[in-house]
């Protein structure tokens, strides 16, 4: 019997994993948002943790800190050519308001844009958006499970 063998997600970290070794990606989020790829035909999986959404001066590299920069590496990572974005799916968790502000500020809570920046971008690219588990004020933790071609998305309870 082979073991599952887990791979966490850190925050501006990216795994990436595949059914052979049994892999399952996880990632603990909040504001963050995390964007899991999918790439069922070849058993090649990626997940990024994504704190913001963009940079002014993009970081050169693969990295995930930016949704910006985090799509590319998966894609980079997981050996994904432009021709077969559209075999792809993703499934997006997190983006949640993880602050009480007294006055909402001016600019769309970290959260939003983070979810907002990840779905313009795939769609701009040709993925598939195939789950979204986002926003509110609860955290989430997203699984992949590359050996079941599975994800799961599960909501974790705010306490006070």
């Amino acid at each position: 019997m082979t073991e599952t063998r887990e791979i966490l997600v850190h925050m501006c970290a990216i795994g990436i994993g595949n059914g052979i070794d049994h892999d399952v990606l996880r990632a603990t989020l909040g504001s963050c948002v995390g964007i899991g790829l999918l790439w069922r035909e070849r058993g090649i999986y990626g997940l990024a943790h994504c704190l913001l959404p963009d940079a002014q001066n993009r970081p050169e590299g693969l990295g995930a800190k930016y949704v910006t920069q985090a799509v590319p590496s998966l894609l980079a990572l997981m050996q994904v050519q432009r021709a077969s974005h559209h075999a792809l799916e993703a499934v997006l968790a997190g983006g949640a308001n993880m602050v009480h502000y007294v006055r909402r500020p001016s600019h769309a809570p970290i959260g939003e844009q983070n979810v907002r920046t990840a779905q313009q971008l795939l769609e701009t690219l040709g993925v598939r958006v195939v789950h979204t588990d986002v926003g509110g004020e609860c955290g989430r933790q997203l699984l992949i499970d590359c050996h079941e071609h599975a994800f799961v998305v599960k909501k974790i309870a705010r306490t006070l």
